[in-house]
């Protein structure tokens, strides 16, 4: 069962560890937020109970330093997309390490979402996992989370009505020590009918580097920019996992897993 509020972050307060003799580096602030989804705003929390110190944050994607806005009050978000960063500074202290999380405004209303049927380990909450707004856990075990290991994924997008659109988001989940890679490829079709034809025609792909190695666990919104601007009320996507786990990797020649809990279209 999905909690009704999800917080992310970290250690709410204290002192991480010494850099050197009497030197010491903060903790990073706790973020705590219902999820990076929201319809019209998204309010973020930042907290951080030493005395003396303060907590620097940014929306335009660079490093907070202590030149950049001190948080005082929740941060009230509205655009289709904000990355936002927060820093702990204090007198005496190195500063702590950066916190970050990217918000994203849902897009046009989705009827229905049908897709393969996921591991049994990571079914979510059904078929409403992709639509209900939750997401941003990096914990592929939270029930936000659908699990595929298969050589393709297809999800089709039923609209409640035929939309112009231009791009299509998917949030996935990057651990590759789970095993857990960002696809290699993403297709995107739309249902194009006539009195005596149906047929889904191409109107996008993105292929992603998904073999390069990185060990930061990290949830991830891909962009899938379309071919022009297309009405329609159904899509099919087809994503395509890591084929083999390159070396250097546990897993290597295996099949990746892919992970997802959000899709908007725009």
């Amino acid at each position: 069962m999905k909690q009704a509020g999800l917080c992310c972050g970290l250690v709410v307060f204290g002192l991480l560890f010494a850099k050197a003799q009497d030197t010491f580096q903060l903790a990073p602030p706790f973020m705590k937020y219902p999820s990076v989804f929201f319809e019209k705003k998204a309010s973020v929390h930042l907290k951080f109970a030493q005395s003396g110190t303060r907590i620097h944050y940014t929306l335009n994607g660079l490093e907070p330093s202590e030149n950049d806005p001190v948080y005082r009050r929740p941060i009230v978000l509205k655009k289709t997309a904000t990355t936002l960063k927060a820093k702990v500074f204090g007198d005496g202290f190195l500063p702590s390490e950066t916190v970050e999380a990217t918000f994203y405004k849902r897009g046009l209303p989705i009827e229905q979402v049908i897709h393969d049927q996921p591991h049994d380990r990571y079914r979510g909450s059904g078929y409403a996992t992709l639509t209900d707004g939750l997401g941003g856990i990096t914990n592929h075990g939270h029930p936000t989370w659908l699990g595929f290991q298969q050589e393709k994924v297809t999800i089709e997008v039923r609209l409640k009505k035929p939309q112009k659109i231009r791009q299509l988001l998917l949030h996935v989940l990057k651990n590759q020590g789970a095993w857990i890679f960002l696809p290699q490829r993403i297709e995107v079709f739309y249902l194009y009918q006539l009195p005596e034809t149906t047929a889904y025609v191409w109107m996008g792909t993105k292929v992603l580097d998904a073999s390069k190695m990185d060990d930061k666990v990290a949830c991830q919104a891909i962009l899938v920019p379309l071919d022009g601007e297309i009405k329609t009320d159904r899509l099919v996507v087809k994503i395509y996992p890591l084929a083999q786990i390159p070396e250097g990797h546990p897993g290597k020649g295996s099949l990746g897993w892919l992970f997802l809990d959000e899709i908007n279209v725009y």
